[in-house]
């Protein structure tokens, strides 16, 4: 289904918005189609970005210091990775809520105190219009026993050490959530040591 918008230029110092067009693709994801009269330019150019639900993820650790991950395939990047709890938002479901929710269904984890709040990202201001909430949260490590494991997410847990290991090989390269883990560091919630 596509909708178009013809939109009225304001000014000449900046990029003016002739036309959206958007395009849905699926329950997940739509298409914008955006022609754009950009400053010192005279022949307008179509930008493209996707829509979709907000990110939201998770940054666990126990008391001894374990952190849970997730292992799962990605037919995007046809591989299996290795990424923090998390999911896409629910309609109107608090970014919060969304958080908790998948920290539990991906690792039967509940948390011990409140989530701290590491910030709200953009993921890719060129392409994507969603957003990456991050929060941080303590768990007690011990799976709620009524649990039962998503279908093709594997939890797994890492020391410091290995989590560190892990992002220096490589073998944990999923950008937006080594942002999340900085953004631990920075709000105090952990130290490598």
């Amino acid at each position: 289904m596509r909708h178009s918008l013809k939109v009225t230029p304001t000014s000449t110092d900046c990029p003016h918005v002739v036309e959206r067009q958007l395009t849905r693709l699926s329950p997940w994801a739509s298409v914008m189609a955006r022609t754009l009269v950009l400053p010192g330019k005279s022949k307008p150019e179509i930008y493209h970005s996707l829509q979709q639900a907000d990110y939201v993820s998770v940054f666990a650790m126990t008391p001894d210091g374990r952190i849970p991950l997730v292992r799962q395939y990605r037919s995007a990047l046809e591989k299996y990775t290795l990424e923090l709890p998390g999911g896409l938002r629910d309609g109107d479901e608090s970014p919060e809520s969304c958080a908790m929710r998948e920290l539990y269904e991906e690792t039967g984890l509940k948390v011990s105190d409140a989530p701290v709040a590491l910030g709200r990202l953009a993921p890719d201001t060129g392409r994507l219009e969603n957003r990456l909430w991050g929060y941080a949260v303590h768990v007690s490590g011990d799976v709620v026993s009524t649990w039962q494991p998503e279908v093709g997410v594997e939890p797994i847990w890492l020391t410091r050490t290995q989590l560190r290991q892990y992002l220096l090989s490589g073998e944990f390269d999923h950008a937006l959530h080594i942002a999340l883990i900085c953004m631990a560091q920075l709000h105090g919630f952990f130290e490598w040591n």
